[in-house]
């Protein structure tokens, strides 16, 4: 039996396993990507060390110092995970793993928009992640739906390639960080329209264009685009765990200080907890910290 498996390949999955492996603990990464939010990140700039680093070099370099301990990387979804004598069972593709202890770092995934035209044109248009599509859409026009940071990421991200970035946002303002939404506005580029509903995403093969609705006129409008990035928040990748530990109202494991849940053996880290901060930073200290309380565990209950 693994002493230790942890699901999920982020900040908090890689730092768990880098802690667990100088400890000399027998551990397992299972995860369906690598790298989680932070490769689908463009210039991260608050990180400690790195004036400013691509989100996917950052995750190369972790990947790179797990591997280096010897650390092995399962890729697959997990389907199931279920309580056993002695440990945990857990269900990755056709396979099965028992160990004494968990970490759950499986972070979050993409909020769906729920229009018509999204589930059709996904990835013949619509996409979620504008550092990986950014290049497909060399000199095209792009429109970024959302309001916060996560928008105004992909909207400079976008920047780099298309000819012109439309920022589609529900509210009446932009939130999001100051020194973003000063980069938005200095570009000539990029145009934002506030107050704006989608209703539908329009095409045949690909995407061709995009209708919203006024919030405050009522009048329905039409962009002709090539792509369309949906960025409108993340949640919770709990779904495996949803019957075995505790969750809050919006589906985030709690946790304690020590990033244990309710159920002994089980530790969780990163931005699939109830923590009131989602950063990359503190994903990784929570790595940590949830290292060192299954460690502690495992040799406690030998």
């Amino acid at each position: 039996m693994i002493d230790v498996i942890i699901i999920g390949a982020g900040a908090a999955g890689y730092s768990a396993a880098i802690y667990l492996a100088r400890k000399k603990m027998n551990i397992l990464i299972l995860s369906n990507d690598l790298g989680g939010q932070i490769a689908k990140s463009g210039n991260i700039e608050n990180y400690l060390g790195f004036e400013s680093i691509s989100g996917a070099e950052l995750c190369d370099k972790f990947q790179t110092q797990v591997k280096n301990l010897g650390v092995e990387i399962k890729m697959g979804e997990v389907k199931e995970v279920r309580k056993i004598e002695n440990g945990f069972e857990i269900v990755q593709n056709e396979e099965t793993f028992q160990a004494k202890s968990l970490i759950l770092a499986s972070g979050k995934t993409p909020r769906k928009l729920g229009v018509p035209g999204e589930e059709e044109f996904a990835g013949k248009g619509v996409g979620y992640c504008a550092t990986c599509d950014g290049p497909l859409f060399h000199d095209k026009t792009v429109v970024v739906l959302g309001g916060g940071n996560s928008a105004l990421d992909a909207a400079l991200e976008m920047e780099k390639y298309a000819k012109k970035v439309y920022i589609l946002n529900l509210n009446e303002d932009l939130q999001g960080d100051e020194i973003l939404k000063d980069r938005f506005d200095q570009s000539e580029k990029s145009e934002l329209i506030n107050n704006a509903k989608t209703t539908e995403i329009l095409g045949d093969k690909f995407v061709k264009s995009l209708k919203y609705q006024d919030t405050k006129t009522s009048e329905v409008k039409e962009i002709a685009c090539d792509g369309v990035f949906i960025e409108i928040g993340w949640q919770p990748a709990t779904d495996m765990v949803k019957d075995l530990v505790k969750l809050n109202e919006i589906k985030e494991i709690e946790v304690d200080q020590n990033m244990a849940t309710l159920v002994e053996g089980i530790y969780a880290a990163g931005d699939v907890t109830n923590g009131l901060y989602k950063q990359c930073i503190i994903a990784s200290g929570q790595g940590a910290t949830a290292a060192l309380s299954a460690w502690k565990y495992i040799i406690t209950h030998r």
